[in-house]
């Protein structure tokens, strides 16, 4: 059983015994860590190798064009892969904590009130990102019928980023919840240092 009273900050006067259910979650699964490590791995990867190619593909356009034999497809193929590459570096970011963020007033809290707020901010996200899920299924589904000009690839490809890349930023924001509340709102000096 996972004791939710700390030296600084107790939730059960706030949440009673919410979030027992969760206790395995919180106490780490080695099968989900490893899980999510993998994922973590192959977001990372994917996004590596679709700079790789969007920068072959706007390279063999130019050439082309330059050569006089254009690559009539590379500029629309490009578009499409940047989307996914956007949304898979939106996570990436999100993992690292690098997003925007002013703490000028929160470190003007004393801890319990600053780590309360920082749950709710993080809570805050994730039922965003559960909004943007569901209204980026309805746009994929919109550009299902919509063929790419030059390749006729449905457009749903490029779309289908949006959905998935939040999916993906829920996961990480519900594991980043749940080691807040695991470590008590504390955060590592290496997730505070992203530049």
């Amino acid at each position: 059983m996972v004791d939710w009273t700390g030296a600084a900050v107790s939730l059960r006067p706030f949440f009673g015994n919410v979030f027992m259910p969760f206790t395995s979650l919180l106490r780490g699964g080695r099968i989900v860590r490893k899980a999510l490590a993998l994922l973590r791995r192959i977001e990372l990867y994917t996004a590596i190798t679709l700079l790789g190619v969007i920068v072959a593909i706007v390279l063999a356009g130019t050439i082309g064009r330059y050569g006089g034999h254009p690559v009539i497809w590379s500029d629309e193929v490009a578009q499409a892969l940047f989307v996914w590459l956007a949304m898979l570096s939106a996570d990436l970011t999100l993992q690292r904590s690098g997003h925007f963020r002013i703490n000028a007033l929160i470190g003007l809290l004393p801890e319990t009130p600053r780590f309360l707020l920082d749950l709710a901010i993080k809570l805050i996200i994730a039922a965003l990102l559960v909004v943007l899920v569901y209204y980026g299924v309805i746009l994929a589904k919109v550009f299902n019928p919509r063929p790419l000009p030059m390749t006729g690839v449905p457009s749903s490809y490029a779309g289908a980023a949006l959905p998935i890349a939040y999916g993906l930023m829920l996961i990480t924001a519900v594991e980043q919840i749940i080691d807040h509340i695991r470590h008590k709102g504390t955060v590592e000096p290496d997730v505070l240092d992203v530049m």
